[in-house]
Protein backbone atom coordinates (compact mmCIF):
# COMPACT_ATOMS: atom_id res chain seq x y z
CA UNK A 1 0.00 0.00 0.00
CA UNK A 2 2.72 2.35 0.73
CA UNK A 3 4.63 2.06 -2.45
CA UNK A 4 1.04 3.51 -4.02
CA UNK A 5 1.44 6.23 -2.16
CA UNK A 6 3.31 9.49 -3.52
CA UNK A 7 3.96 12.90 -1.77
CA UNK A 8 4.36 16.11 -4.00
CA UNK A 9 5.81 18.93 -2.01
CA UNK A 10 3.69 22.38 -2.43
CA UNK A 11 4.91 26.01 -2.56
CA UNK A 12 2.28 27.94 -3.30
CA UNK A 13 -0.39 29.90 -0.92
CA UNK A 14 -3.56 29.65 -2.88
CA UNK A 15 -2.77 26.11 -4.13
CA UNK A 16 -2.96 24.98 -0.29
CA UNK A 17 -4.96 26.95 1.41
CA UNK A 18 -7.11 25.76 -2.03
CA UNK A 19 -7.06 21.63 -0.73
CA UNK A 20 -7.56 22.66 3.20
CA UNK A 21 -11.08 23.94 1.30
CA UNK A 22 -11.50 20.02 0.59
CA UNK A 23 -10.58 19.21 3.78
CA UNK A 24 -12.41 18.38 7.19
CA UNK A 25 -11.15 19.63 10.88
CA UNK A 26 -9.18 22.41 9.68
CA UNK A 27 -6.91 24.01 11.72
CA UNK A 28 -4.91 26.85 12.24
CA UNK A 29 -1.57 24.60 12.88
CA UNK A 30 -2.02 23.19 9.36
CA UNK A 31 -2.47 26.94 8.13
CA UNK A 32 0.13 28.48 5.64
CA UNK A 33 -0.08 31.72 7.85
CA UNK A 34 1.40 28.64 11.10
CA UNK A 35 4.26 27.24 9.14
CA UNK A 36 5.29 30.97 8.42
CA UNK A 37 5.11 31.90 11.66
CA UNK A 38 7.20 29.21 13.09
CA UNK A 39 9.82 29.66 10.25
CA UNK A 40 9.81 33.43 11.12
CA UNK A 41 10.20 33.36 15.25
CA UNK A 42 11.53 29.87 16.00
CA UNK A 43 13.77 28.39 12.62
CA UNK A 44 11.51 25.25 11.59
CA UNK A 45 10.95 24.72 8.24
CA UNK A 46 7.53 24.40 7.10
CA UNK A 47 6.89 21.76 4.34
CA UNK A 48 3.35 21.39 3.05
CA UNK A 49 2.76 18.19 1.46
CA UNK A 50 -0.29 16.47 -0.89
CA UNK A 51 -0.24 13.04 -0.28
CA UNK A 52 -1.87 10.92 -3.55
CA UNK A 53 -2.89 7.43 -3.63
CA UNK A 54 -2.79 6.04 -7.40
CA UNK A 55 -2.21 9.65 -8.54
CA UNK A 56 -5.39 10.67 -6.85
CA UNK A 57 -5.44 13.44 -3.65
CA UNK A 58 -6.01 11.63 -0.50
CA UNK A 59 -4.52 14.51 1.73
CA UNK A 60 -2.68 16.90 3.04
CA UNK A 61 0.20 17.62 5.78
CA UNK A 62 1.98 20.46 7.20
CA UNK A 63 5.44 19.16 8.86
CA UNK A 64 8.18 21.01 10.49
CA UNK A 65 11.46 20.43 10.17
CA UNK A 66 14.89 21.32 11.58
CA UNK A 67 17.47 19.21 10.26
CA UNK A 68 20.50 18.55 12.32
CA UNK A 69 24.15 17.62 10.33
CA UNK A 70 25.17 14.08 10.64
CA UNK A 71 21.79 13.26 12.90
CA UNK A 72 18.87 13.78 10.45
CA UNK A 73 17.06 15.89 12.04
CA UNK A 74 13.19 16.44 13.21
CA UNK A 75 10.05 16.21 11.42
CA UNK A 76 6.95 18.01 13.97
CA UNK A 77 3.32 16.98 12.61
CA UNK A 78 0.57 18.88 14.72
CA UNK A 79 -3.27 18.10 14.01
CA UNK A 80 -2.57 16.38 10.79
CA UNK A 81 -3.24 14.63 8.19
CA UNK A 82 -6.09 16.48 6.91
CA UNK A 83 -7.99 13.93 4.68
CA UNK A 84 -9.84 15.50 1.22
CA UNK A 85 -12.94 14.11 1.75
CA UNK A 86 -14.71 12.34 -0.62
CA UNK A 87 -18.51 10.32 -0.94
CA UNK A 88 -16.91 7.65 0.75
CA UNK A 89 -16.75 8.92 4.47
CA UNK A 90 -16.96 5.44 6.11
CA UNK A 91 -13.18 5.16 4.80
CA UNK A 92 -11.59 8.02 6.56
CA UNK A 93 -10.14 6.04 9.41
CA UNK A 94 -8.36 3.95 6.97
CA UNK A 95 -7.07 6.46 4.81
CA UNK A 96 -5.31 8.17 8.33
CA UNK A 97 -4.17 5.33 8.95
CA UNK A 98 -2.29 4.74 5.35
CA UNK A 99 -1.26 7.95 5.46
CA UNK A 100 0.50 7.76 8.80
CA UNK A 101 2.21 4.15 7.78
CA UNK A 102 3.79 6.45 4.56
CA UNK A 103 5.02 9.49 6.99
CA UNK A 104 6.55 6.99 8.90
CA UNK A 105 8.19 5.43 5.82
CA UNK A 106 8.91 8.86 4.07
CA UNK A 107 10.17 10.82 7.71
CA UNK A 108 12.00 7.83 9.38
CA UNK A 109 13.63 5.45 7.58
CA UNK A 110 13.76 7.42 3.99
CA UNK A 111 14.87 10.97 5.63
CA UNK A 112 16.42 9.06 8.76
CA UNK A 113 14.48 11.95 10.61
CA UNK A 114 12.92 11.25 14.82
CA UNK A 115 8.95 12.34 13.98
CA UNK A 116 7.29 14.06 16.56
CA UNK A 117 3.35 13.59 15.62
CA UNK A 118 0.43 14.40 17.01
CA UNK A 119 -2.32 13.70 14.76
CA UNK A 120 -5.84 15.40 14.49
CA UNK A 121 -7.53 12.19 15.22
CA UNK A 122 -9.83 12.02 18.05
CA UNK A 123 -9.48 9.18 20.32
CA UNK A 124 -12.84 7.02 19.15
CA UNK A 125 -11.87 6.79 15.31
CA UNK A 126 -8.37 4.99 15.89
CA UNK A 127 -6.89 3.34 18.73
CA UNK A 128 -3.21 3.64 20.27
CA UNK A 129 -3.12 -0.37 19.52
CA UNK A 130 -3.21 0.19 15.59
CA UNK A 131 -0.61 3.21 15.78
CA UNK A 132 1.76 0.66 17.75
CA UNK A 133 1.23 -1.48 15.41
CA UNK A 134 2.57 0.94 12.76
CA UNK A 135 5.36 2.14 14.57
CA UNK A 136 4.27 4.60 16.51
CA UNK A 137 5.15 5.13 20.50
CA UNK A 138 3.02 7.57 23.05
CA UNK A 139 4.60 10.05 24.59
CA UNK A 140 2.12 12.09 26.10
CA UNK A 141 -0.84 10.95 28.06
CA UNK A 142 -1.89 14.31 27.66
CA UNK A 143 -4.12 14.70 25.05
CA UNK A 144 -5.63 17.27 23.73
CA UNK A 145 -9.13 18.19 24.49
CA UNK A 146 -11.26 21.22 22.53
CA UNK A 147 -14.92 22.32 22.24
CA UNK A 148 -16.38 23.47 18.96
CA UNK A 149 -19.13 25.61 18.35
CA UNK A 150 -21.45 24.96 14.77
CA UNK A 151 -22.05 28.70 13.70
CA UNK A 152 -24.35 27.64 10.91
CA UNK A 153 -27.37 27.69 14.03
CA UNK A 154 -29.25 30.25 14.25
CA UNK A 155 -28.48 32.79 16.76
CA UNK A 156 -31.58 32.11 18.73
CA UNK A 157 -30.35 28.55 18.80
CA UNK A 158 -26.61 29.76 19.63
CA UNK A 159 -27.87 31.17 22.59
CA UNK A 160 -30.78 28.41 23.58
CA UNK A 161 -27.81 26.12 23.88
CA UNK A 162 -25.97 27.92 26.38
CA UNK A 163 -25.83 26.71 29.75
CA UNK A 164 -28.42 28.49 32.13
CA UNK A 165 -26.05 29.92 34.07
CA UNK A 166 -23.55 31.06 31.39
CA UNK A 167 -26.80 32.70 29.61
CA UNK A 168 -27.71 34.41 32.89
CA UNK A 169 -24.21 36.12 33.18
CA UNK A 170 -24.32 37.11 29.88
CA UNK A 171 -27.69 38.86 30.49
CA UNK A 172 -25.90 40.20 33.04
CA UNK A 173 -23.04 41.60 31.35
CA UNK A 174 -25.22 43.20 28.82
CA UNK A 175 -26.64 45.05 31.36
CA UNK A 176 -23.72 46.57 32.47
CA UNK A 177 -23.69 49.53 29.82
CA UNK A 178 -20.39 47.76 28.38
CA UNK A 179 -19.66 49.12 24.92
CA UNK A 180 -17.16 46.89 22.54
CA UNK A 181 -14.37 48.56 20.48
CA UNK A 182 -12.48 46.69 17.92
CA UNK A 183 -8.92 47.39 17.57
CA UNK A 184 -7.12 44.91 15.01
CA UNK A 185 -3.82 47.44 14.94
CA UNK A 186 -0.59 46.44 16.00
CA UNK A 187 -1.23 48.96 19.34
CA UNK A 188 -4.22 47.12 19.83
CA UNK A 189 -2.58 43.48 20.05
CA UNK A 190 0.48 45.14 22.25
CA UNK A 191 -2.24 45.93 25.11
CA UNK A 192 -4.24 42.92 24.82
CA UNK A 193 -0.36 40.65 24.99
CA UNK A 194 0.65 43.20 28.04
CA UNK A 195 -2.61 42.18 30.24
CA UNK A 196 -2.72 38.64 29.03
CA UNK A 197 1.15 37.91 29.56
CA UNK A 198 0.84 39.39 33.35
CA UNK A 199 -2.10 37.15 33.69
CA UNK A 200 -0.18 33.92 32.83
CA UNK A 201 2.11 35.08 35.49
CA UNK A 202 -0.58 35.41 38.07
CA UNK A 203 -2.68 32.74 37.20
CA UNK A 204 0.72 30.42 36.43
CA UNK A 205 -0.02 28.66 33.31
CA UNK A 206 1.27 29.01 29.80
CA UNK A 207 -0.21 29.92 26.96
CA UNK A 208 0.90 30.99 22.98
CA UNK A 209 3.97 33.23 23.59
CA UNK A 210 3.06 37.06 22.39
CA UNK A 211 6.51 36.08 19.61
CA UNK A 212 4.31 34.19 17.93
CA UNK A 213 0.99 35.69 18.19
CA UNK A 214 2.54 38.68 16.27
CA UNK A 215 4.52 36.86 13.62
CA UNK A 216 0.95 34.95 12.76
CA UNK A 217 -0.77 38.58 12.91
CA UNK A 218 2.08 39.79 10.37
CA UNK A 219 1.98 37.32 7.86
CA UNK A 220 -1.71 36.83 7.68
CA UNK A 221 -2.89 38.16 4.53
CA UNK A 222 -6.70 38.38 5.41
CA UNK A 223 -6.53 40.87 7.84
CA UNK A 224 -10.20 40.43 8.31
CA UNK A 225 -9.67 37.18 9.99
CA UNK A 226 -7.80 38.79 12.35
CA UNK A 227 -10.24 40.28 15.34
CA UNK A 228 -9.04 41.89 18.44
CA UNK A 229 -12.11 43.03 20.80
CA UNK A 230 -12.14 44.77 23.89
CA UNK A 231 -14.92 45.61 26.33
CA UNK A 232 -14.52 49.60 27.40
CA UNK A 233 -16.18 50.63 30.57
CA UNK A 234 -16.32 54.55 31.34
CA UNK A 235 -13.83 54.50 28.66
CA UNK A 236 -11.42 52.17 30.19
CA UNK A 237 -10.74 48.90 29.04
CA UNK A 238 -11.77 45.83 31.43
CA UNK A 239 -11.29 42.86 29.19
CA UNK A 240 -10.40 41.69 25.52
CA UNK A 241 -10.14 38.60 23.09
CA UNK A 242 -8.37 37.57 20.08
CA UNK A 243 -10.19 34.86 17.98
CA UNK A 244 -8.15 34.12 14.28
CA UNK A 245 -10.05 32.82 11.03
CA UNK A 246 -8.71 30.23 9.09
CA UNK A 247 -10.55 29.21 5.52
CA UNK A 248 -13.99 27.89 7.91
CA UNK A 249 -12.45 27.64 11.24
CA UNK A 250 -12.06 30.32 13.75
CA UNK A 251 -9.95 29.60 17.01
CA UNK A 252 -10.01 31.71 19.89
CA UNK A 253 -6.30 32.04 20.92
CA UNK A 254 -5.79 35.24 23.97
CA UNK A 255 -8.42 35.87 26.72
CA UNK A 256 -7.69 38.56 29.23
CA UNK A 257 -10.09 40.02 31.74
CA UNK A 258 -9.78 42.39 34.69
CA UNK A 259 -10.53 42.48 38.12
CA UNK A 260 -13.33 45.02 37.15
CA UNK A 261 -14.37 43.37 33.62
CA UNK A 262 -14.84 40.10 36.31
CA UNK A 263 -17.42 42.57 37.98
CA UNK A 264 -18.69 43.21 35.02
CA UNK A 265 -18.66 39.82 33.76
CA UNK A 266 -16.94 41.12 30.09
CA UNK A 267 -15.32 38.22 29.02
CA UNK A 268 -19.50 36.71 28.77
CA UNK A 269 -19.93 39.49 26.48
CA UNK A 270 -16.76 39.46 24.50
CA UNK A 271 -17.07 35.85 23.26
CA UNK A 272 -20.56 35.84 22.92
CA UNK A 273 -20.31 38.54 20.27
CA UNK A 274 -16.93 36.93 19.13
CA UNK A 275 -19.12 34.17 17.83
CA UNK A 276 -21.62 36.49 16.20
CA UNK A 277 -18.92 38.07 14.54
CA UNK A 278 -17.50 35.41 12.67
CA UNK A 279 -20.81 33.72 12.26
CA UNK A 280 -21.92 36.92 10.41
CA UNK A 281 -18.25 36.59 8.58
CA UNK A 282 -19.45 33.21 7.26
CA UNK A 283 -17.19 30.69 9.28
CA UNK A 284 -18.76 27.54 9.81
CA UNK A 285 -16.77 26.69 13.21
CA UNK A 286 -15.77 28.24 16.34
CA UNK A 287 -12.83 26.51 18.67
CA UNK A 288 -13.09 27.35 22.13
CA UNK A 289 -9.37 26.10 22.64
CA UNK A 290 -7.72 23.65 25.04
CA UNK A 291 -9.35 22.68 28.46
CA UNK A 292 -8.12 20.76 30.81
CA UNK A 293 -10.26 20.06 34.23
CA UNK A 294 -6.25 19.68 36.25
CA UNK A 295 -4.95 22.22 34.87
CA UNK A 296 -7.49 25.13 34.30
CA UNK A 297 -10.90 24.00 36.17
CA UNK A 298 -12.38 27.64 35.96
CA UNK A 299 -11.24 28.01 31.85
CA UNK A 300 -12.40 24.76 31.31
CA UNK A 301 -15.99 25.53 33.46
CA UNK A 302 -16.36 28.87 31.62
CA UNK A 303 -15.58 27.19 28.25
CA UNK A 304 -18.44 24.34 28.63
CA UNK A 305 -20.89 26.86 29.87
CA UNK A 306 -20.97 27.65 25.51
CA UNK A 307 -22.88 24.50 25.23
CA UNK A 308 -20.30 23.52 22.16
CA UNK A 309 -19.23 20.34 20.90
CA UNK A 310 -16.36 18.54 22.65
CA UNK A 311 -13.68 16.43 21.29
CA UNK A 312 -10.26 14.56 22.41
CA UNK A 313 -7.55 13.93 20.61
CA UNK A 314 -5.88 10.67 20.36
CA UNK A 315 -2.27 12.33 21.35
CA UNK A 316 1.16 12.70 20.83
CA UNK A 317 3.45 10.02 19.37
CA UNK A 318 6.89 9.29 18.38
CA UNK A 319 8.55 7.40 15.53
CA UNK A 320 12.45 6.94 15.45
CA UNK A 321 14.98 5.81 13.18
CA UNK A 322 16.23 1.97 13.92
CA UNK A 323 19.48 2.18 16.64
CA UNK A 324 20.29 2.80 19.89
CA UNK A 325 22.10 5.98 19.02
CA UNK A 326 19.00 7.35 16.96
CA UNK A 327 16.82 6.44 20.29
CA UNK A 328 19.35 8.20 22.71
CA UNK A 329 19.02 11.43 20.74
CA UNK A 330 15.03 10.90 20.51
CA UNK A 331 15.19 11.49 24.34
CA UNK A 332 17.42 13.92 24.61
CA UNK A 333 15.54 16.53 22.04
CA UNK A 334 12.23 15.50 24.13
CA UNK A 335 13.92 16.62 27.32
CA UNK A 336 14.65 20.48 25.96
CA UNK A 337 11.19 20.61 23.11
CA UNK A 338 8.19 22.19 23.98
CA UNK A 339 5.99 20.72 21.43
CA UNK A 340 3.65 22.88 19.01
Amino acid sequence: MTADIRILTLENKKEWDDLLFRCNNINLLQSWEYGEAKRNTEGWIPVRSLLLYLNKPMGVVQTLIKKIPLLGGIARINRAPLIITTEHESSIANTVVQILRFLRYYWVEQKKMILFIAPGIVQCEINEKILNKIGYHRIDKNAWTSIIIDLYSDEAILRQSLRQKWRNLLNKSERMGLTLELDNSNDGLSFLMSRYNRMMTEKNFAGPSEKLIREIKNVTSDKSSVQIMFAVKNGVRVGGIFVLGYIDTCHYLIGWNSPEGRIFQSNYLLLWHAILLFKEMGYHWFDLGGINEKLTPGITHFKRGLGGKEYTLIGEYEACPQGIFALLIGRIIKLGLKYS
